[in-house]
């Protein structure tokens, strides 16, 4: 991302270090700033430093929220590294011009001893269909965790038969628990109500979407200890609750390639029309 604001710096011979900083911070627009957003971001550049200024006047450019955006996306909070080595931002200088506006300083550059290409990649898995379900029952929340996979067996055995290796995915999540994020430890107070997410995938959509009702229909009238409603254990956003969402991938590849010469990788022509 930060090629395209750094090109043509660079090509009129400004410093790399520099230019590869701010390209850092000015393709996310206006995210640096207070409050962040994704309005337009101007940066005015010279020899020594650069200046950063919203275009939008409700958001201020601060030497806090600029440096803190320095360390977005990066594994090493003092580099900011690119292919061709990385811009050193451990002496960068960050100071007010006013209250919208940063002035920054100070990176510098150092070349790669190895030059590389990020690969990234993404297999598909199948289709997707989604089930969307709530529950406010104190009782089934209590016991959702063991339901869910007693849910997940009985499904399996209706679609595929006994003993048979299901050709499908099926997963919950459950917000209001450990959706988000993985708690080692319970809730000290169990939440009034959650949100279940079920993913089905499948080779077709059509497979996918019959899986899907059939868990609709097991979560809905699957029993628990201490069950009182027989008419049905969640309640649907909208009917039908379950959706063709398409196909399904998972990223897969994240390497770095290493190259004795970048542009060879990315060859470029030029074509004249007419």
């Amino acid at each position: 991302d930060t090629g395209i604001y750094a090109c043509i710096p660079e090509w009129l011979g400004f410093p790399t270090g520099l230019t590869v900083h701010m390209a850092k911070i000015v393709e996310c627009a206006s995210l640096c700033c207070l409050p962040g957003g994704r309005d337009p971001i101007l940066a005015v550049l010279d020899k020594q430093g650069f200046v950063l200024e919203s275009m939008n006047p409700a958001r201020a450019a601060t030497p806090m929220s600029v440096a803190a955006h320095s360390l977005y996306e990066q594994a090493d909070p003092h580099r900011i590294t690119e292919p061709e080595g990385a811009s050193l931002v451990d002496t960068a200088t960050y100071s007010a011009v006013d209250d919208r506006r940063t002035r920054v300083a100070g990176a510098r550059w150092q070349p790669a001893e190895q030059l590389t290409i990020k690969l990234e990649g993404a297999r598909y898995l199948g289709e997707r269909a989604v089930l969307l379900a709530g529950s406010a029952d104190p009782r089934f929340i209590q016991n959702v965790k063991t339901l869910l996979e007693e849910v997940k067996a009985v499904v399996q055995e209706l679609v595929c038969g006994a003993g048979v290796a299901p050709d499908y995915d099926l997963t919950f999540r459950t917000y209001g628990l450990d959706a988000v994020f993985p708690w080692p430890d319970p809730p000290a107070t169990p939440p009034r109500e959650i949100f279940i997410l079920g993913e089905v995938i499948a080779p077709t959509t059509d497979r996918a979407l019959a899986v899907t009702k059939s868990t609709k229909q097991y979560l809905l009238h699957h029993g628990f200890p201490g069950r009182l409603s027989t008419s049905g254990n969640i309640a649907f956003p909208f009917t039908p609750p379950e959706l063709a969402a398409g196909p399904a991938y998972r990223f897969n590849a994240y390497h770095l390639m290493e190259v004795d010469d970048l542009a060879a990788h990315f060859p470029v022509t030029t074509e004249l029309v007419g």
